[in-house]
């Protein structure tokens, strides 16, 4: 009589080991070197697991995005409630570890319309979460939100925080020690002033 066929539930965490490879392996060395071998190798196990838990390498691929979205989304919606939530904002979207992984996506993104549909989906959640953060700060500081739009204001703190990681990633950082003083004077007009150390 054949041995019962083993359930995904009972692997023993082989499926979240191959979502935690796939993103170290895409942090790491880049979107292109997480192939189901690479991956299986990472995560100490078989390469046929891999497809036994993700048909496509695409369902991998979205895991992963889903998994740190989840994340990224639980930590976006702590700046809701966070006494300064500019510069949380600020210094969520400066995190040199997301950057790498997100533009990792971006660039996959590019090639896979899944991965597109998902990114998509989960910027517009960030979006939301960020825009609602800078709309409480702003309203407790008595700004005009005509004249300062809450999501105006959001994206110039993420995509500048990002920009700058971004650039950071690749040795570029002429004109960084100045920008991020100007966001610091920006962030001191909109919140008061940064605590001391």
């Amino acid at each position: 009589m054949p041995a019962p066929r083993k359930t995904k539930s009972a692997d023993n965490g082989a499926r979240q080991r191959l979502i935690e490879a796939t993103a170290k392996v895409m942090r790491e060395e880049g979107y292109a070197a997480a192939t189901s071998r690479r991956v299986a190798t990472e995560a100490g196990v078989k390469q046929a697991l891999v497809y036994y838990y993700f048909p496509t390498m695409d369902d991998l691929y979205v895991e992963v995005l889903r998994a740190g979205a989840e994340v990224s989304l639980a930590n976006m919606r702590a700046t809701l409630t966070d006494n300064d939530p500019l510069r949380t904002l600020w210094l969520i979207n400066s995190d040199l570890r997301m950057t790498g992984l997100n533009t990792e996506f971006m660039a996959l993104a590019n090639h896979r319309k899944a991965i597109r549909a998902e990114l998509k989906s989960y910027a517009e959640r960030v979006r939301d979460i960020e825009t609602a953060a800078v709309t409480v700060a702003l309203r407790a500081a008595g700004m005009d939100l005509e004249e300062y739009p809450p999501a105006a204001v959001s994206m110039i703190i993420a995509q500048i925080a990002r920009s700058l990681c971004n650039e950071s990633a690749v040795g570029v950082t002429l004109g960084h020690e100045e920008l991020r003083a100007f966001m610091k004077r920006q962030l001191d007009l909109f919140a008061g002033p940064s605590p001391s150390p």
